[in-house]
């Protein structure tokens, strides 16, 4: 039910239920006074009738009696008169009550013997009657007999009845004026608040080119007015945050690839050792082959060496330039386990140097990620050079994949799902607690050398994959970080949970 139509409704109600309480109380109230005063008017009658009754011997005066009785009969709405002589149990009547007199005698006698007067409503004929009862006494104070009087009621129930009417054509006023107001509300209050509404709605789904468009010169209109220039207000405002959101994006990839270039810098002296090896492999062979081009058998055994050498230099370079190339951002499935050994091929030569053992240990039926191989890449790259660097003078580098059963850091209260997660641990110098607190910060680092953005764009990538990095380390000890990835959909109930 609109609003419009409910409060129309509910004060509707009010009203008719407010005239009601005054039209009875009114009814109510119009009743006793006409009672009183019908009441007022049979009394004095009766004091009349009384005063000439109880004189010395006219009780006894049939002919006197019976034509002060026809007299009073003729009085306006009285019904009849009926006189009881006790000495001689005679009852003098008017002819209106030649009929069903009976019940009056004994109100007479009622009031005789009770010593005061009588009032009664009854039915005479069928016709309302309000009867007054009243003891006669002689001089002597000694009961002669009794007078009843019987008057109409139809004048105070006509007037009632009236009022009733007055107030049924109150409510049928009031009814045509609720049909009119629900008629007008409904043209002029719903269609148009219809219409700002269907407006919300459009706008929340997106469609900022609504417009409404009233006809009424009213507060609606205004208001239509104000809802069309926040429309254009909110239009504005999006393709203003689109843009930005665009510029910001553009930039954040911009820092990206440059933190991917320092990283490729870092790598460099390492590259160049494992590209130069094989080469050196190579040259050597081929001297050796030309000093026996008649032996095939170890001809070939030199080109197989060559082949293989060379295989491995366009591996390196290959891995290279699909990291280093600057691509979009896409969503693919993404097994972790072999992204990580591929990235461990890029830090062969820095865990050689610094005689840094590694140690692998990948659960089995691993759930698959969705997300973009090269971001990824680039957080595990950028986690275990720190660790190695961390680790001057050897160590042990623990790699660790599994899948958590667990809910989002932060949202606990959320309901759990699967998270692949990749531990990357190392023996190496640690951080201090007031350190990790600002190492996601941006520009940070303790590093001589260093953008102090490599773990701030991890975490950012990490985010934008929906998930989170934890950190924990002890000065001396080491350092762990733990990247919570969600599994994929369709592999969600595939691995360990906990």
């Amino acid at each position: 039910m609109k609003l419009g139509t409910k409060l129309t409704l509910y004060l509707s109600l009010i009203i008719v239920v407010g005239l009601s309480g005054i039209g009875y109380f009114h009814i109510k109230s119009r009743q006793n006074i006409l009672n009183k005063k019908m009441k007022v008017a049979v009394k004095s009658i009766g004091q009349t009738t009384k005063v000439s009754l109880e004189k010395s011997a006219l009780l006894s005066d049939s002919e006197y009696v019976q034509e002060l009785i026809d007299s009073i009969e003729k009085y306006e709405k009285t019904v009849g008169v009926l006189v009881y002589h006790q000495g001689n149990d005679q009852v003098f009547r008017t002819r209106s009550l030649e009929e069903e007199f009976e019940p009056y005698v004994e109100l007479i006698k009622k009031s005789i013997k009770e010593n005061r007067p009588l009032e009664k409503f009854g039915v005479h004929q069928g016709f309302p009657v309000f009867s007054y009862s009243f003891p006669l006494k002689d001089r002597n104070g000694r009961s002669i007999g009794g007078v009843s009087i019987l008057q109409h009621t139809s004048l105070m129930e006509e007037d009632v009845e009236l009022s009733k009417w007055g107030f049924l054509a109150i409510f049928v006023l009031i009814g045509g004026t609720v049909v009119l107001v629900l008629i007008g509300t409904r043209k002029w209050i719903h269609r148009p608040i219809s219409q700002l509404t269907e407006g919300i709605k459009e706008m929340a789904r997106g469609q900022l080119d609504t417009h409404i468009q009233l006809k009424s010169k009213d507060e609606l209109s205004e208001l239509s007015k104000a809802f069309n220039q926040m429309a254009v207000d909110l239009k504005e405002a999006r393709e203003k945050m689109i843009r930005e959101a665009e510029t910001k994006l553009e930039l954040e990839r911009s820092l990206r690839q440059s933190e991917k270039l320092a990283t490729i810098g870092q790598l460099a002296s390492g590259l160049a050792h494992e590209i130069g090896t094989p080469l050196n492999i190579i040259g050597g062979r081929v001297e050796l082959t030309k000093g026996s081009l008649e032996d095939r058998e170890e001809v070939q055994k030199n080109l197989d060496i060559i082949s293989n050498q060379t295989v491995r230099i366009t591996k390196i370079i290959q891995e290279l330039l699909g990291f280093v190339k600057k691509k979009k951002p896409e969503e693919t499935t993404v097994s972790i386990a072999t992204l990580l050994e591929t990235t461990l091929d890029f830090v062969e030569h820095q865990v050689r140097k610094q005689d840094v053992k590694v140690e692998m240990d990948f659960e089995d039926n691993l759930p698959s990620v969705k997300g973009d191989p090269d971001q990824l890449q680039q957080v595990f790259l950028n986690l275990i050079l720190n660790a190695i660097q961390s680790m001057p003078e050897r160590g042990t580098l623990r790699l660790s994949i599994s899948s958590k059963y667990t809910s989002k850091r932060g949202l606990e209260q959320a309901e759990p799902r699967y998270y692949v997660m990749v531990s990357i641990e190392d023996t190496g110098t640690g951080i201090g607690r007031e350190v990790i607190q600002n190492i996601f910060n941006p520009f940070f680092t303790t590093k001589d050398k260093g953008t102090g953005l490599g773990l701030t764009i991890s975490q950012g990538i990490v985010r934008d994959h929906e998930g989170w990095i934890d950190v924990e380390s002890e000065i001396g000890k080491g350092s762990t970080f733990r990247v919570y990835l969600p599994a994929s959909q369709g592999d969600r109930e595939v691995g360990g949970g906990e």
